[in-house]
């Protein structure tokens, strides 16, 4: 399986830089996840604690990676 996880990510002088979770579920409403080789989209929690090719890792390293650029221009 060949597969992209896809984020929102907006930036405001107040806040920073921040993952838009709410702008995910609006505009992707099918799922973040989409599998290249069958060409749908899925969400990327599969329930159960279980997430497609690691989603919840990615999402971790995600928001460690916006916190260091925060930190960066003082925001964190």
């Amino acid at each position: 399986m060949s597969i992209e996880h896809t984020f929102v990510i907006k930036y405001s002088n107040e806040g920073g830089w921040e993952w838009d979770v709410d702008t995910e579920a609006a505009r992707f409403d099918d799922g973040t996840i989409y599998d290249t080789d069958t060409q749908k989209w899925q969400p990327a929690h599969l329930g159960e604690g279980e997430y497609v090719d690691k989603d919840d890792e990615i999402s971790e390293q995600l928001a460690s990676i916006l916190a260091i650029a925060n930190d960066a221009r003082g925001l964190a």
